[in-house]
């Protein structure tokens, strides 16, 4: 049996092992979302999504309607 603190002397499936355990661990303490929150935040982010294209989109034509006002 090896000391626990020689971790140079573990095998790569011993670290592999000891991470997956870490993780599973680690997984039982997330909070997840309910259905409902899930589709809230899902359209939160699709209707945020939007409103950011659509202000990226108007000060591109501004921009562009600026630029060829200048040029012509």
């Amino acid at each position: 049996m090896q000391a626990k603190g020689n971790v140079a002397a573990e095998s790569a499936g011993e670290r592999s092992l000891r991470y997956l355990k870490g993780v599973q661990s680690e997984l039982k303490k997330v909070v997840w979302p309910t259905p409902r929150q899930t589709l809230s935040y899902t359209g939160f982010v699709v209707f945020m999504t939007i409103v950011v294209g659509l202000i990226i989109m108007a000060a591109d034509t501004v921009f562009n309607f600026g630029l060829n006002h200048f040029i012509r």
